[in-house]
Parts: C-alpha cells; structure tokens; sequence
C-alpha cells in the first residue's frame, strides 16, 4: 500500500496521477493540505472521505500518521518570468514547514514540480539551501525539465520536477520517464458545441482589429503553449472559427511559443482573420489540456474559478508517467 501525504494540493492533480499509475490498486491518501475554499471545494466533492488537514502551518507533525509519499508545489508566480520573482512572498516562505515534516517523518520519496526558472541563477541560495537541508537528512535528489507536449497532450508546458528518494530506497537510481509520440493536437480537445458567452463581443473584435496583428494564421493540428494565469478577455485564451469554411485557427504569440492557443499579455503580437469569429477557450477544453475530466471544476465553481484551477494544476500524465518509474 502507497500512503500519500497530497500537500498543497489544489485539485487533486498529484492523487489523481497516482491513481491512474500503475499502482492504482495500491493507494491511499491520509489527507490532503490546501487553504483555498475554491480548491477545497473541488477537492471534498471528489473525494469527500479524504482527511482535510487544512493549513500546513497548522498541522501537528508528531500525530501525523506515517506515510510514503509526499507530494508538493508552490504558486508559480513567485519565481516565473511573468510573477514577482520574490522569494519573499509569503507563499514560498512555507517550504520551512513542509522541511518540517520531511525531516521528522521521513517518507520514502517526495516530489515537487514548479516552473524551470527556479533552476535559474537568481534561484540558486534558495536552491541550495533547501537541497542541503534534503542532503542532511539522508535524501537523494533526481531532477529534469519535463514538456506536457512530450507525454501526449498538445500544450508547450516546461516544468521541473525533482524525485527526492530516502536513502535506504535508491535501487541505485532514479530514471524520468522517456518522451512519448504526440498523437492528440489542439483539434482534438475542442469541444463541438460552445455557449455563445464565451465568444467575443462586437467591441472587443474591434479592439482585436486595431491592437493586433492580422497577418499571420496557424492550423490547429499542433499543440498549445502554456497554459497561465492571465486574465482579463484580452489576455485570454482565443480560437479563431470561420463560420463560411467551418475552419478553426490559432493565435499567434511569441516566437519561442508554438503556434497555438496562448494565454500571454495582450502586448504580444497576434493574428486575426477576416470573417473569423473569435471565441475564448472553454474551461473545459483547458481541463482536457492537463487530463482532467470533463466539468471536473466547473461542476462546483464558477468558470473564473475553473480557469484558475487548470492554469494552475499540473499536466496529469507527466506526473502518472513519474510514478510508475518510481515504485
């Protein structure tokens, strides 16, 4: 039996891997530690007979029970490009306390995922001090950088995930999964009837005209860039349909994107075709682009809340595909 620790869990992705893994026959969760209501939310209607441990700051360590699996993330924002890269924020401040319960518990493995840039140069004390602490306590840390698109959904989504193993359990080591072929593109996640709300008004065309750029259009037979936590119409993600050829097309971003559904600042450059409605990705298409189910949000929260929630979850089988080398 693998008894899960799901800490800071949003919604589920982390549990939700595991039991798709090959160990899904094998797994227990002893409870899960999230603050946000709307996350909260989602999780208990789910699985509502999950132990809520709450706030981490709040848990008490020495009644906790054992466990073998310690999952974690932090909000992205502290250390992205687009966010506040501040490791002061009070967000990342609470890996002191997940420290805590690793060094007193001691499970077999931990697994962490967050944006690349925290592998970057100005992310290196914090880095280190925390590998040290991991070091000190008997752990051995496997690291990579691995792509949503390279593990069969079509979004461009770059993650570090580190494998921390205790000592006694490192068989010798730690192998990432391989890529797998891409055989699911953008086409195939769009749903075939959309509420007329989430296409653009006659107002917000007109802005699109005089603010963006036309000339460029992109099949959908590729993938999506990352999915973020942009908001604002402007800044949402939009799909081109042309009601006369019944063709759908993508906007284009940034260069080192690929052409596809984008969620970036709407200072970046992009197309829009004549004749072309253009309508917002829905919450569920963003939920099949990091394999959740269907409505798996939007069910219990509001499509704001929805959106939030996968801009924010990890890509479900890029995690599934690390716990099955795990075990």
């Amino acid at each position: 039996m693998i008894k899960l620790l799901d800490t800071f869990a949003w919604v589920w992705w982390f549990h939700l891997a595991l039991e798709q893994s090959l160990w899904k026959e094998n797994v227990e969760c002893i409870g899960f530690s999230e603050i946000d209501k709307f996350a909260k939310q989602v999780y208990k209607e789910h699985f509502p007979n999950t132990t809520d441990l709450w706030d981490i700051t709040k848990i008490d360590i020495d009644n906790l029970e054992d466990f073998d699996l310690l999952t974690w993330w932090f909000p992205c924002q502290d250390v992205s490009v687009a966010g506040k890269q501040s490791l002061e924020w009070w967000r990342t401040v609470l890996v002191e306390y997940l420290l805590q319960i690793l060094e007193k518990k001691q499970p077999k493995y931990f697994v962490f995922e967050n944006v690349k840039w925290l592998m970057s140069k100005k992310f290196d004390t914090f880095r280190e001090s925390i590998f040290e602490r991991m070091q000190n306590a008997w752990y051995t840390v496997f690291k990579k950088v691995l792509n949503t698109k390279d593990f069969w959904l079509p979004q461009n989504r770059e993650r570090i995930f580190m494998v921390w193993i205790y000592e006694e359990y490192v068989q010798p080591s730690y192998f990432f999964p391989q890529w797998q072929e891409l055989t699911t593109f953008l086409k195939d996640i769009l749903e075939e009837e959309v509420d007329e709300k989430f296409y653009m008004t006659d107002k917000q065309l007109k802005w699109l005209e005089k603010y963006e750029n036309n000339n460029r259009k992109y099949s959908i037979f590729w993938i999506s860039p990352t999915l973020n936590t942009a908001q604002g119409w402007h800044r949402q993600v939009k799909v081109a349909y042309n009601p006369r050829t019944r063709e759908f097309w993508v906007t284009w971003w940034r260069e080192e994107c690929i052409p596809a559904l984008c969620a970036r600042d709407y200072k970046d450059p992009k197309y829009m075709k004549e004749d072309d409605v253009i309508r917002k990705l829905t919450p569920t298409e963003y939920a099949r682009l990091q394999w959740f189910p269907d409505n798996w949000s939007t069910d219990f929260v509001s499509n704001s809340q929805a959106y939030k929630q996968m801009w924010n979850a990890i890509s479900v089988p890029v995690v599934k595909s690390i716990f099955d080398n795990l075990f």
